[in-house]
């Protein structure tokens, strides 16, 4: 990755951890306050545009790059998407330990960003490839 690739997802790492500053900063403003509810939705919005903006100079500037981040974008969705309902023993992620992999039954290692482990044994993995991956639990050694 590209040291202007990088610069531009600190940036846009930046702008959601105060797009949700904002977010929470909403919901505690009093209903009745429409003018500084409007105020903080307009600085969301545009906060929303200069994020997509910089993701189309990723897009110009690295091409494969870009895909990546798309392909882990759309799986973390999914992975939030299957993990609402589910209650988990544990989550490792990448971030914490420095290492995130499962062992499957047949010895092939899978690397991960997140992985998460059921009440039942079932298994959620976030790939580092971008795939979001469900395995039952008499598959992982």
């Amino acid at each position: 990755m590209s040291s202007r690739v990088k610069a531009l997802l600190q940036q846009i790492n930046f702008i959601e951890t105060d797009m949700e500053l904002h977010k929470q900063i909403l919901v505690s403003i009093p209903s009745e306050n429409k003018k500084e509810i409007e105020k903080i939705i307009n600085k969301i919005a545009k906060q929303k545009k200069e994020i997509d903006d910089l993701k189309l100079i990723i897009k110009e500037t690295d091409p494969d790059e870009y895909e990546k981040i798309i392909a882990l974008e759309k799986a973390t969705e999914t992975f939030k998407n299957l993990s609402k309902d589910k209650k988990f023993v544990s989550v490792d992620t990448l971030n914490d330990s420095g290492e995130c992999f499962i062992t499957l039954n047949n010895g092939i290692k899978v690397d991960c960003l997140v992985k998460a482990k059921e009440e039942n044994g079932n298994w959620i993995v976030l790939t580092i490839d971008g795939k979001t991956k469900e395995y039952p639990g008499g598959f992982i050694q």
